[in-house]
C-alpha cells in the first residue's frame, strides 16, 4: 500500500509540473513579410500571436538593423494578440535588400519553450540612392516550382507559422511513464 501511495504522489507531482508545459504552444501570422525601412527612420510591422500566454524574446537573423521591443509579454486571445515591432534604419549602411528572419523565442516560467522564424525581406532605403538591381527571375535558371498553383483571379490564403508542439510531446511522454510505473507497481503487488 505504501508503494501505491508513493506512486500516486509521484503521478500528481508529474502532472502538476507538466501542466504549464502543455499550455506552451502558439502560432504566428504572417509567416513571411516584406517591408521598406528608411535609413533615417523606422517602420512598424504588426504580427498576430495565437494560443500563447507568456514572453517572447525577439531578435533578427541576417538583418543588421535594430528592432524594438526585444521582449514582449502576451496573453492568449481567440482573435490573436497583436505584437507591433519597430525596425530602425541605419544611416551608415547603403540602400540594399536584406533577406533574413525575425526570430520569436517563446518562454514560459523563465525557460525557452520553442520558437518560430518569420522569413523577412527588408528593403533598407537611403534617400537619393536606389536599391541595387536584382536579376530578373526569367534570366536565372531555377528549380521547378512545386507549390500548388492558384487559379487566375483568386488569391492564395496567407500561411501561418506553427511552433513544434513540444509541450504535447512532453505531456504524452509523462503520461506514458506514469502508466508504465502504475503497471509495474500493480504487477509486483499481485505477485506477493
Amino acid at each position: 500500500m505504501k508503494q501505491f501511495i508513493a506512486v500516486f504522489i509521484g503521478v500528481v507531482l508529474v502532472l502538476l509540473c507538466a501542466a504549464p508545459v502543455l499550455a506552451a504552444g502558439f502560432s504566428l501570422s504572417p509567416a513571411e513579410v516584406e517591408f521598406d525601412v528608411p535609413a533615417d527612420g523606422s517602420t512598424t510591422v504588426e504580427f498576430l500571436v495565437y494560443d500563447f500566454t507568456g514572453d517572447f524574446d525577439i531578435s533578427l537573423e541576417d538583418i543588421p538593423l535594430r528592432v524594438e521591443p526585444e521582449k514582449v509579454s502576451v496573453t492568449a486571445s481567440a482573435e490573436g494578440t497583436p505584437v507591433e515591432l519597430t525596425f530602425y534604419g541605419d544611416e551608415s549602411l547603403s540602400s540594399q535588400v536584406f533577406k533574413g528572419k525575425i526570430v520569436f523565442l517563446a518562454s514560459s516560467g523563465g525557460n525557452i519553450a520553442f520558437g518560430v522564424k518569420v522569413i523577412a525581406t527588408v528593403n533598407h532605403i537611403v534617400a537619393g540612392q536606389p536599391l541595387p538591381e536584382t536579376t530578373p527571375p526569367e534570366a536565372t535558371p531555377q528549380a521547378p516550382d512545386t507549390t500548388p498553383s492558384t487559379p487566375p483571379g483568386e488569391s492564395q490564403a496567407p500561411q501561418e507559422s506553427r511552433g513544434l508542439p513540444i509541450g504535447g510531446i512532453i505531456g504524452i511522454a509523462a503520461g506514458t511513464a506514469i502508466v508504465i510505473a502504475l503497471i509495474v507497481v500493480l504487477a509486483r503487488r499481485r505477485r506477493y
